[in-house]
């Protein structure tokens, strides 16, 4: 069972990871942020990224 947080972590780390140019197509992004986040539930454990979004949030602060 995944939790709120990791949940969210999966959501934040996989919209970073979607070209710009898709952003501007809602549907196309809300499809490639689904598939982003299927692959990254794939391969990494929750504890793994969320750190990673910490770490993405971490970067933005700068």
């Amino acid at each position: 069972m995944t939790t709120n947080e990791a949940a969210r972590a999966y959501a934040v780390v996989a919209a970073s990871m979607i070209p710009q140019q898709l952003r501007q197509d809602r549907v196309r992004c809300m499809i490639a942020l689904y598939n982003q986040m299927v692959e990254l539930m794939d391969i990494y454990t929750e504890t793994e990224i969320i750190a990673k979004m910490h770490n993405l949030i971490g970067q933005e602060d700068r």
